[in-house]
């Protein structure tokens, strides 16, 4: 730790920030049809689709796009929950992280 606690405490506020910025996760999708790299802010950076996923119906694609999405997010926040407790020192856990799709209610949307 340097002598200057405010100046450690910068120093780590700048790496957590660089690695916020640069967190990425990628996921495909079990069949290999869907793949997506989402950022550490829930953001969906890239989405591509295989010929054969324009052989599912509208809802299954969806589907598809949403879990691996989903899975691209949980392992972004993992990584990037390692590298910040790495960072900090100390365990910081993946709940702590926002973002990404909520989860919708089918029976209380309309």
């Amino acid at each position: 730790m340097d002598a200057d606690p405010t100046a450690d405490m910068q120093r780590k506020a700048g790496d957590i920030q660089r690695l916020v910025v640069e967190a990425q996760g990628e996921a495909v999708s079990e069949d290999g049809t869907v793949r997506v790299v989402t950022g550490a802010a829930g953001d969906l950076r890239e989405l591509d689709l295989r010929l054969s996923a324009f052989e599912l119906s509208g809802v299954e694609l969806g589907e598809v796009i949403v879990a691996t999405i989903r899975a691209a997010e949980h392992k972004v926040q993992a990584g990037l929950s390692a590298e910040m407790s790495r960072v900090m020192g100390m365990p910081v856990g993946e709940d702590v992280f926002g973002g990404g799709l909520q989860r919708i209610d089918p029976e209380t949307e309309a």
